[in-house]
């Protein structure tokens, strides 16, 4: 059997394991999955349980899967481009597109929790439900999380140390519009965003975003927010010194907010 055929079947195969299937025309609709249930479902049968490409499949495959805990795909993968590979696929490799089977919001969750889990290496994570208000960072995330622990000790990528003084400057100039002086969400443009910004300062923020997180939300922007990615306009260092200021001043609460300026 041609390694096409075999990488055929064992797609048809993992749709199998799916339960509550409803075909729609060409679409096929189902109940709403966690996605680390999409990735089993989905995903583990070529690019293994772990992440790694590593799985009973890859052996039969005309390529070889992506390895998402790779050094490669830390440098190269966003959540952008993990969504686009889900949706369209990856022409010359045995990587098809899931658009016809999966709604846009579960494509944009499913290559959420492949970024974090895998890429990011924060361990599982649960993003919750579609339905009702998202916000910057998931929102929903939050009320469905599991009771896999954070490593809040965790240092920034690459080896970066963030300032937290230059690291307020910037915030004040460019997120406290949205998230607040205070980092609650409540700023100025937040009654008029939706999904709302990012609360920095409630428990469930607290609980789960270090500075890794952070920076990579910072860096990446977020899929269906108006949370920008802010590396296409900053530099490795500024981000890494908001990401810094966000984690001591309102994750961690150790220093006080910055404050604007009188008259500003």
């Amino acid at each position: 059997m041609k390694a096409r055929s075999i990488a055929h079947w064992l797609v048809l195969a993992a749709l199998g394991l799916f339960g509550g299937v409803a075909v729609a025309g060409d679409r096929i609709t189902q109940v709403t999955q966690q996605p680390s249930v999409l990735y089993h479902n989905y995903c583990s049968v070529c690019h293994g349980d772990k992440g790694d490409g590593k799985s009973r499949a890859s052996g039969s495959l005309s390529t070889v899967p992506r390895d998402f805990t790779n050094e490669a795909s830390k440098r190269e993968l966003s959540r952008e481009r993990i969504a686009l590979a889900i949706a369209h696929g990856r022409p010359g490799t045995a990587m098809v597109g899931w658009k016809t089977q999966l709604s846009d919001n579960d494509i944009n969750r499913l290559a959420e929790y492949v970024y974090a889990t895998f890429v990011q290496g924060m361990g599982p994570i649960a993003v919750g439900p579609i339905s009702g208000t998202r916000a910057h960072g998931g929102r929903e995330a939050d009320a469905a999380s599991t009771s896999t622990r954070v490593d809040m000790t965790a240092g920034l990528p690459n080896g970066l140390k963030g300032d937290s003084k230059r690291g307020g400057a910037f915030y004040l100039a460019n997120c406290a519009t949205c998230h607040g002086a205070r980092g609650d969400g409540a700023g100025p443009r937040a009654y008029f965003i939706n999904p709302k910004p990012r609360n920095f300062v409630e428990d469930a923020s607290r609980a789960r975003l270090n500075r890794l997180a952070l920076y990579a939300a910072v860096s990446e922007g977020k899929l269906g927010t108006e949370m920008p990615a802010w590396k296409h306009v900053s530099t490795n260092q500024q981000m890494a010194d908001v990401a810094e200021y966000v984690f001591q001043s309102f994750i961690q609460g150790n220093t006080p907010p910055v404050q604007a300026a009188k008259g500003r």
